[in-house]
């Protein structure tokens, strides 16, 4: 009988699946197990009452069967009790070690509230159970995204789907790897397999949903909204969706309906209050729009994403009188004094801007931008007072995430006074707390069987710890027409090249063929274009051996150190000293390979010439990419980082950092570097 209830299970027809447990329960009444799939069935069926009741009866025949207390954890957890849950998944393991569904579960529980030492303990205990069960490999692949290794992830997930291609938690986990990698075939396929079966989360119509879009097919995307809605009726999310594709679509007055009905359930929802402007500009012109907007100020002084909207829509002298008037309106918003200290900033008015910034704080000690500009203010001063104003700052944080974003000027202010081995333990302290996104980090590779076409045209590359927002800033200058800077933005191209890498072997890796196509679909010419990467191995040298490469390259122990204390321009995070070290190393050992075998394609460049000799550094990169002239002089916008690390600070952390060092010291030599 247990066969039966399985096979109805597993097929998505929950009424089979109680009938076969209703059978085996009225044949065995003084079965625990019986009990147990009765349960399960009962849940499948959507009767949470009649599951919990089922339990307590086997209960009552066998107070301490593992399989009822897990089916009942998971009852518990299906409504949110996550206490409860937690306790009787580990009374289950307590009554039967090898409770594997409870194992996986406690696992998936300690994930969600970032407790990865707990659920790699737990993941452990689980593999000797069974290590290829699909629920198990789900949580080691999250396991792998957080440590950095996305590629292992990848292949996680695809074996669990596998092995539980029915299973919709697994078709899911993988259709949102792939969405986040911009695989969006292989994730819009995934995705339409987890929603076609029974179990699925209605939220992975919104995934679909995204995936479309970024394809560009706006009416699947629409329909997709549109089984949302009707999934989940009540979800503000799913309505917001379809209006805002009504509104792509041109169905203005039906999106002016939606984002109304939006507004009316979530009257601060920022997004809809922006579409409610630009739908009643359409409809009705600016100064119905303007009406409308202060309308609603007028019955919500409160609303900040209203007041932010207004702002948005003047110049400077109109966002005085804005802000003017949302602080008569709303007194008591400390909202309402952070923009005016980041207008009074923008205005270089920095006096007021820090006191506007305090009376904020003072207000709503939330408040994020105002600490930064405090944060700001503070490392303008001499380097003994920034060291404590920004201590003072540290100290007075109200969250964990106030806290963590003060990390790196805490560090740079230690880093001002001397104190090297405090500045690098604040700043590996940011990157080790969980508070970011994490953007796994590709491996590079160095095997690849290309193809006759290589592709053609320039590919511009600079590692972790090279500042490369001013160089993309000289270069979009000089020659716009050709240079490519989409991968550093939230739509770009899907061709294989991006920031998020797959292994060489797999489908969606790169080639010449796709990197061609999107290029030529736009009308551009490759031969002409400068392609700025966020990666470069020695596999995207060989696969796309048709190009030349402009690397744009600093002394490796400052690459390492910039990387720590600033992050990367390509949204890697630092994966922790020796990591850097190792991964720094196998690029760059990659990348000297390469410019030893075709040194007419592959070109170098120190970056920090550009702060040392602009005038210089500029010829050179006009050369290396074929530009006519050298770019003008452009003032780039201003990085808001902490703390300027010039060429050779890595000497003052040489102590603190050997180890590091030592790897990448050899390198180092070989690039022309002081040894010391």
């Amino acid at each position: 009988m247990l066969h039966d209830v399985m096979t109805a299970l597993r097929a998505g027809d929950a009424t089979a699946a109680l009938a076969a447990a209703e059978r085996w329960v009225a044949a065995e009444p003084a079965n625990p197990e019986a009990f147990e799939w009765l349960a399960q069935a009962h849940g499948a069926a959507g009767d949470t009452a009649a599951a919990a009741a089922a339990i307590d009866r086997g209960l009552a025949l066998a107070p301490g069967h593992a399989g009822l207390i897990t089916t009942r954890a998971f009852l518990h957890l299906q409504g949110g009790d996550l206490e409860a849950s937690t306790a009787d998944f580990r009374a289950a393991v307590a009554e039967d070690p090898n409770q594997l569904p409870a194992y996986v579960a406690l696992a998936h529980l300690a994930l969600g509230r970032g407790d990865r030492a707990e659920a790699e303990r737990l993941v452990a205990l689980a593999k000797r159970i069974d290590d290829e069960h699909p629920r198990l490999l789900l949580a080691e692949a999250q396991l792998a995204e957080l440590s950095g290794d996305g590629q292992r992830a990848l292949a996680l997930l695809s074996a669990a789907v596998q092995r539980a291609p029915r299973d919709p938690l697994a078709q899911a986990a993988l259709g949102l790897a792939y969405l986040q990698r911009n695989h969006l075939a292989f994730a819009e396929q995934a995705l339409r397999n987890a929603l076609a079966l029974s179990g699925a989360a209605p939220n992975l119509h919104g995934a679909l949903v995204a995936c479309l879009e970024a394809q560009g097919r706006l009416p699947e995307a629409f329909e997709a909204a549109i089984a949302w809605v009707e999934a989940a009726p009540a979800s503000v999310a799913a309505r917001w969706t379809h209006a805002r594709l009504c509104a792509a679509a041109g169905r203005l007055e039906e999106a002016s309906a939606g984002v109304e009905a939006v507004l009316a359930e979530a009257p601060e929802h920022g997004p809809a209050l922006a579409l409610e402007l630009q739908l009643n500009h359409h409809l009705g012109g600016p100064e119905a729009a303007v009406a409308r907007l202060q309308a609603r100020l007028a019955e919500r002084p409160g609303l900040t994403q209203g007041w932010r909207l207004l702002l948005g829509l003047g110049d400077l002298a109109q966002a005085e009188a804005t802000i003017a008037a949302w602080r008569a309106a709303a007194p008591a918003s400390g909202d309402a004094l952070e923009a005016e200290a980041t207008l009074r900033e923008h205005q270089g008015e920095l006096a007021a801007a820090e006191t506007a910034a305090r009376e904020a704080l003072a207000l709503e000690p939330r408040l994020m931008e105002a600490r930064r500009i405090l944060a700001r203010a503070a490392a303008r001063q001499p380097a003994e007072a920034a060291m404590a104003a920004t201590q003072a700052l540290l100290d007075g944080v109200v969250s964990p995430g106030q806290r963590h974003a003060l990390l790196p000027w805490y560090g740079a202010a230690l880093h001002r006074v001397g104190r090297v081995a405090e500045a690098a333990a604040a700043w590996q302290q940011f990157w080790a707390e969980g508070f970011l996104p994490r953007l796994p980090q590709p491996v590079p590779a160095s095997a690849a069987r290309p193809a006759a076409d290589g592709g053609a045209g320039c590919l511009l590359w600079g590692p972790p710890g090279v500042r490369l927002e001013p160089i993309h800033t000289l270069l979009a200058a000089a020659a716009p027409e050709r240079v490519l800077l989409d991968r550093f933005a939230d739509t770009r191209r899907d061709d294989g090249f991006n920031r998020l890498r797959v292994a060489p072997d797999h489908a969606a890796a790169g080639t010449a063929a796709r990197w061609r196509a999107p290029l030529e679909a736009n009308g551009l010419d490759p031969a002409a274009m400068i392609d700025g990467l966020p990666h470069w191995d020695g596999w995207t040298h060989a696969t796309l051996h048709g190009t030349r490469l402009v690397a744009l390259l600093r002394d490796p122990r400052d690459l390492l150190l910039t990387w720590l204390a600033e992050g990367s321009a390509s949204g890697y995070p630092f994966p922790g000293v020796e990591a850097a070290a190792a991964w720094l190393s196998a690029v760059l050992g990659q990348y000297l390979e390469a410019e030893a075998a075709d040194p007419a394609r592959v070109f170098r460049l120190d970056a920090d010439g550009l702060a040392s000799d602009p005038a210089g550094f500029g010829e050179a990169l006009a050369a290396a990419c074929g530009l006519p002239a050298p770019p003008p002089a452009v003032v780039p916008a201003p990085v808001a980082v902490p703390v300027e690390l010039p060429a050779g600070s890595w000497r003052a952390y040489a102590g603190v950092l050997a180890p590091a060092f030592a790897t990448l010291s050899p390198l180092a030599v070989r690039l022309g570097y002081p040894a010391e």
